[in-house]
């Protein structure tokens, strides 16, 4: 009786906070060839595909991003192509793949495909989603992991997208990390990268990011973004922190580093703000978790300063309602690119430094519905009220990975 009392005390603070909600709607991709996302691919390209190690090619990755565009319909996003784990890399047994934008809705309990906007530079040739140098991921042709492919300055590892009043879109990438505007056809018209990190793309590039931010693990770069609704605001948010972990400084941190631009005039964006996000005690999530596993993997903005982001490790993820109004501007602080602000036990009262505040939406492993960790898009729909979450399936490169999937999540309270 006692362990009952307690839990409907639990129950009911988490509804007076607001916390929870109900899964309304569970869909799911049916069998799509990969041609359907990239028609320039031949037939003979995907067989070779999976002679070199990628078990099937009829259930492609539309779910490293999400946006929602009204009328029912969404925009998510690929990233860099099936590939799967190499020593020291990856093997990209589809290397002519290309990153693309995929425009779909929800019918009956189907994903239904639009139509699919693989990127271009300017002059409408194709990207790839290969790394782009040197101390990334070392690019292999196939599983046996001996022949290697050529990096790519201009290989995007896309994963998360927004799209401007107007039309064109903003998205963030991992392979070196950068911020991306796009034209409605999908061709790049810009490129932002970490000050000091300068590639030779086939489109036009800038270095302005916080260099800080090439102190990001390996494929843990840029996996967060929203968009102000008239378009002239972004966050970019890391998936990690920042570091090696080989120190136990930064094996152990729990924070991450957001950036905010003024993207009112696109092709001249600049940085305005620079801030320290706080991951959960990853013994708050139902299995056992190390401040490495932590990561954000989905955001949009909500209003004002707010955001919603989704953290995530293993056994659920958890959605957050982040405020910046109040928190530090690390460009305004001397030490602000400093990564000793990203070790952990850092108190940053006594350096009088705020940190973004964080409400708790919503925990996946309470519903029942969910049966993965990996997702990584996030979308709030009209009503204010109803998140749309995507996973990322990874391309099914082991096999034994399921459809993409998205689940509607009708929450306890109203957002806007």
């Amino acid at each position: 009786m006692r362990k009952h009392h307690i839990y409907l005390s639990f129950l009911l603070l988490a509804l007076a906070q607001g916390q929870g909600g109900q899964v309304v709607g569970v869909y799911t991709l049916p069998p799509t060839s990969i041609r359907v996302l990239n028609p320039h691919l031949s037939q003979a390209e995907v067989e070779a595909s999976l002679r070199s190690g990628w078990p099937t090619a009829d259930r492609p990755a539309l779910g490293s991003s999400l946006a929602y565009l009204g009328n029912g319909l969404f925009v998510g996003s690929t990233d860099r192509g099936p590939n799967g784990d190499c020593p020291g890399g990856k093997f990209f047994p589809l290397s002519r793949f290309a990153p693309s934008l995929v425009f779909f809705r929800l019918e009956g309990s189907a994903l239904r495909i639009e139509r699919s906007l693989p990127l271009q530079n300017l002059s409408g040739r194709l990207i790839s989603g290969l790394p782009n140098a040197r101390g990334e991921d070392v690019p292999y042709a196939n599983k046996e992991c001996r022949e290697t492919l050529p990096f790519d300055p201009n290989g995007l590892d896309v994963e998360d997208v927004a799209v401007t009043p107007s039309g064109w879109f903003w998205m963030v990438e991992e392979n070196s990390p950068s911020l991306i505007y796009a034209t409605p056809q999908g061709r790049i018209a810009m490129r932002y990268l970490p000050q000091g990190l300068r590639l030779e793309t086939s489109y036009p590039s800038r270095d302005i990011l916080p260099s800080i931010l090439q102190q990001r693990r390996n494929n843990r770069g840029l996996e967060n973004l929203a968009l102000s609704g008239d378009g002239r605001t972004a966050w970019v948010i890391l998936q990690s922190p920042i570091g090696r972990t080989s120190d136990p400084a930064f094996d152990q941190s729990l924070v991450a580093r957001a950036v905010r631009l003024d993207v009112s005039n696109p092709m001249q964006a600049r940085v305005t703000g620079m801030y320290l996000v706080p991951f959960s005690d990853p013994k708050d999530y139902p299995k056992p978790n190390r401040p490495r596993d932590m990561k954000y993997s989905a955001a949009t903005w909500l209003k004002d300063e707010q955001i919603l982001l989704l953290e995530r490790a293993e056994g659920g993820a958890r959605v957050f309602l982040v405020d910046f109004a109040r928190a530090t501007n690390l460009l305004e602080r001397p030490d602000g690119n400093s990564p000793e602000l990203d070790k952990a036990g850092v108190n940053y009262a006594a350096l009088n430094i705020s940190l973004p505040q964080r409400r708790l939406l919503l925990e996946t492993w309470k519903l029942r519905e969910f049966d993965t960790d990996k997702l990584e898009g996030l979308a709030l729909l009209e009503d204010g009220q109803t998140l749309a979450i995507i996973d990322d399936n990874d391309f099914a490169i082991t096999g034994k990975e399921g459809p993409t999937r998205l689940w509607l999540v009708r929450l306890n309270q109203k957002l806007r």
